[in-house]
């Protein structure tokens, strides 16, 4: 293997930050006032199934489970037709959501402003491509370091309106997480190789990185395990092509 260990130069060394995303903050009024910025009322559709509960109004809906910090926002009234929007500027607006509703600085990690396109066929003959939403990705990070699996993503439409939010996000722990490690890059890497060959590989190309796991706690807050990814590149063939293959490694990580 040809190990690309940059990434494990600093190792981590902060703890969780003092200001969090509270558990208050999957309140249905907290959503309603912060994340969806309404004062129409809203009322539950249906029963609730295990920890999620869905509610809506004339114009929003909201399906939330704070057991597992997931929210999913969507507008019924739609999106009006194109005009020229600022990518910087609707991405300025969507952290502003996302900070609004709770979410400190201190957790907010890489963040990407894409454009969505959909694309219809008629008489097989396709269309044009048309603009769809514009998604700003912003990824969960403590310390500047992913946490795997907690991301939000915020979209607008062509007209520059709020239409959806999907967020995994859960309240952190106070304590409990094992946030650093005592091993050495010879020695995570010697780990990465075991990780390798118990999955069957044997060579190539392997970018080492660190990361967070996420685990629930019988408080039904989440904890964090520090672990390196191995990342394999992808493969393209001559017709599909293959992900990166992800291997996690165990670093005996430690409070």
């Amino acid at each position: 293997f040809i190990f690309d260990s940059t990434e494990l130069a600093t190792p981590p060394t902060g703890g969780i930050p003092t200001t969090l995303l509270p558990r208050t903050a999957f309140d249905a009024a907290v959503l309603q006032s912060s994340l969806v910025g309404t004062t129409e009322p809203f009322s539950q559709t249906e029963v609730p199934l295990g920890t999620r509960w869905d509610l809506e109004s004339q114009t929003w809906k909201i399906e939330r489970d704070p057991s597992e910090g997931q929210v999913l926002v969507l507008n019924k009234a739609g999106a009006g037709p194109e005009t020229p929007q600022e990518p910087a500027v609707l991405q300025r607006t969507a952290l502003a959501r996302l900070q609004r509703w709770g979410i400190p600085t201190a957790e907010l990690g890489a963040v990407r402003q894409v454009k969505s396109f959909i694309q219809s066929e008629e008489n097989a003959v396709l269309e044009a491509p048309v603009l769809h939403r514009h998604k700003t990705f912003v990824m969960r990070a403590i310390n500047g370091i992913r946490v795997e699996g907690h991301r939000a993503v915020v979209s607008h439409g062509p007209d520059g309106s709020f239409q959806r939010a999907l967020i995994s996000w859960p309240a952190l722990a106070r304590s409990g997480h094992l946030l650093r490690t005592r091993l050495t890059t010879a020695q995570i890497e010697q780990r990465a190789r075991e990780a390798l060959w118990a999955e069957g590989e044997t060579t190539g190309a392997v970018h080492l990185s660190w990361k967070y796991v996420p685990t629930q706690l019988s408080t039904g807050e989440w904890a964090l395990t520090l672990q390196v990814a191995a990342v394999m590149p992808s493969v393209t063939g001559a017709t599909s092509t293959e992900e990166p293959r992800v291997i996690d490694v165990d670093v005996s990580a430690v409070p």
